[in-house]
C-alpha cells in the first residue's frame, strides 16, 4: 500500500510496532495534494484506493482552497464524489 499523509483505522489492527495495517482495515485516507505532483492525488490514488476497498477518500489541496471527498466504492472506482471549500463543515466517514 501507498504511504498516506493520513489514514483512519480502528485502533486494536494496529499491528506490535505499530507500523503496518492492512489496507483492507484502513476506513479512510486523506490526501494533501503535493505541488509537484497533483495528478497523483486526482489520478493514480483515485483509483487504487477504491480497487483496495478503502471507503472513504479525501483530498485537500492548500493551493486552491478545496476539498474533494470519495466515497462509496464499486467496481474499483469511487461512486460518489462531494466538493468543500475551505471553512466549510465536511461530513466525512460517516
Amino acid at each position: 500500500m501507498r504511504r498516506p499523509d493520513a489514514v483512519v483505522i480502528p485502533e486494536e489492527v494496529l499491528d506490535e510496532e505499530g507500523l503496518t495495517v492492512d489496507a483492507t482495515q484502513v476506513l479512510a485516507v486523506i490526501e494533501i495534494v503535493s505541488p509537484s505532483n497533483p495528478d497523483n492525488d486526482y489520478g493514480e490514488k483515485l483509483t487504487e484506493y477504491p480497487a483496495m476497498g478503502i471507503a472513504h477518500y479525501m483530498i485537500v489541496a492548500p493551493r486552491t482552497g478545496t476539498i474533494e471527498v470519495h466515497s462509496d466504492p464499486c467496481r474499483g472506482r469511487y461512486s460518489r464524489k462531494d466538493p468543500y471549500i475551505f471553512g466549510d463543515k465536511v461530513p466525512f466517514g460517516a
